[in-house]
């Protein structure tokens, strides 16, 4: 996705000065949370999709949020209901909420959101989130015109109505999206993309932005006042979890995402870090898939082959220090249709036996390849891991291509038309329901594996459309298990998230199934 003039332009604006507030905080002012956070691409809500997210996440509320129990908890919305045809949603928003400028929000500011994600002009990468609406697909692709034609329409000044194409018993959830947030219609027709400038940003959050990325509460907030005054956001340099341990060691944040590798062992062994270290699973997994679009990898043998081939106990031990958890299937346990006994069954000599079957006995006459990674997440290690296992098992050659955050999120985008091999990637829920995993990950191609199996998209059409519970796991089951055998995916580990906080930040809660965490339920103690 190539971002706009103007919005790279006030997306840098409000990057400049980070840190700076600090330096002129008095004794009186609030109490400043500190963290820090990877380069934002967008300010924009409806454009964001990297660590923009997390950002974002404390200046604009969608309509419900999730508590760690990953239980849906309402907050815009004052009511969410389902008429008879279960296909149209009644949405009543909470008429205390208001602009940062104190103007109420109202449906009409959500309609007009979320037709933006959807207008194809946007090219935002969060309209598959709402590919369920009526005619949203065929609107955001061009092939119709009229914004009126989708399936979302205002009914009142805080009531609006979503109709879905069909039954989709998971909508509800996908309602706490992050990315599903309302923007200020009448500031965006007046001031166009500047309206995310600095001076003219106005949030539905908790928080609002003062000229930098740090937020201070918004006073038109109609949820609970945050306890803690402000945030402040430091963008960090290089790989962002290297940057935060620095950071948090030194004293200069409250708050860690992420720890890097070669830091597990030493953190869990210090007497003071091993007390500030809260580990939690996420409902998620990291793998190396392949492009399917063509050979070797449009073989089912060759990928096959290459799952089979890989020590993921021995990954997670150098990784992770044993922390993530190995898995051979797509699906983490939490999420409806998983089985651990839908993983491919083999060993090292069974790859070996596919490989030759595929017209590559000892690996003689497999092309060199390359595995595409980000520096993040100990992602490198694993490739280089990979590559040894690789070599040493199947005698193939693969060659390791690093990017930097931002430019792997535009390198996997240009994937939709240029081929590649293979890259490290994965997907973490974003709400706990298969759909998410078989719909908006692998029917939709988001992340460019170009796997297309007729019975599988079936079966994943038939199961979104049943209501019963017990009859959609087992069509959902019946799914997965054509997905691991066509393994367009070598899935590694289930991540387990390791946070470092300071004992004196109190009540920081994570949801339980995205790895966003709610800043407004803190307090310093």
């Amino acid at each position: 996705m190539i971002l706009p003039r103007a919005l790279a332009a006030s997306a840098s604006a409000l990057i400049m000065g980070v840190g700076l507030l600090a330096s002129i905080a008095n004794a009186e002012e609030p109490k400043t949370f500190r963290m820090m956070t990877g380069e934002p691409r967008f300010m924009d809500p409806n454009l964001a999709s990297d660590f923009s997210i997390f950002v974002n996440a404390q200046l604009f509320e969608p309509l419900a949020r999730l508590d760690e129990k990953g239980n849906l908890v309402l907050r815009q919305a004052k009511s969410i209901d389902l008429g008879a045809d279960g296909r149209t949603w009644t949405i009543t928003l909470n008429p205390n909420y208001k602009w940062s400028n104190g103007v109420p929000i109202t449906a009409a500011d959500w309609v007009y959101s979320w037709k933006r994600i959807l207008d194809p002009k946007m090219a935002s990468e969060v309209a598959t989130f709402l590919g369920d609406v009526e005619n949203a697909d065929a609107y955001n692709k061009g092939k119709i015109t009229d914004a009126d034609a989708v399936g979302i329409k205002a009914t009142g000044e805080y009531t609006f109505q979503v109709v879905t194409a069909t039954v989709a018993p998971y909508f509800r959830a996908k309602l706490a999206l992050p990315y599903l947030t309302p923007v200020p219609k009448a500031l965006i027709e007046k001031v166009g993309d500047k309206w995310i400038a600095p001076e003219n940003m106005l949030s539905n959050g908790p928080r609002i932005n003062d000229q930098s990325i740090s937020m201070e509460t918004n006073p038109y907030y109609g949820g609970t006042k945050p306890a803690i005054g402000k945030i402040e956001m430091t963008i960090a340099s290089g790989d962002l979890c290297t940057a935060q341990m620095r950071a948090y060691e030194a004293g200069e944040i409250d708050f860690a995402s992420c720890i890097p590798t070669q830091d597990l062992p030493r953190v869990k062994a210090d007497p003071t870090l091993s007390k500030e270290l809260v580990p939690y699973a996420i409902a998620g997994t990291t793998w190396v898939q392949y492009d399917l679009s063509h050979a070797p990898w449009n073989d089912k043998r060759v990928r096959q082959a290459l799952s089979l081939a890989i020590d993921r106990k021995a990954i997670v031990a150098v990784v992770s220090d044993g922390t993530d958890h190995p898995t051979a299937t797509v699906l983490p346990d939490s999420i409806a249709g998983s089985n651990p006994d839908d993983a491919l069954k083999g060993n090292v000599e069974d790859a070996k036996k596919l490989l030759a079957e595929a017209g590559f006995p000892g690996g003689k006459g497999f092309p060199a390849f390359t595995i595409t990674t980000t520096p993040t997440a100990g992602r490198p290690l694993v490739a280089q891991l990979l590559q040894q296992m690789w070599s040493e098992n199947l005698g193939i050659t693969a060659n390791i291509n690093q990017l930097e955050e931002n430019a792997f999120r535009s390198w996997v985008a240009s994937r939709k038309a240029e081929p590649y091999d293979a890259m490290l990637n994965g997907w973490w829920s974003d709400y706990a329901d298969p759909a998410n995993w078989f719909g908006d990950l692998i029917l939709a191609d988001y992340r460019q594996n170009h796997f297309k199996t007729p019975d599988f998209a079936a079966l994943v059409t038939k199961g979104n459309l049943e209501t019963d519970p017990a009859k959609r796991t087992e069509i959902f089951r019946a799914a997965n298990k054509i997905l691991e055998d066509e393994a367009p995916m070598s899935p590694l580990f289930n991540p387990t998230n390791l946070w470092l906080i300071k004992p004196n930040v109190k009540g920081l809660k994570h949801e339980g199934v995205l790895d966003f965490y709610h800043i407004e339920e803190a307090s310093f103690e």
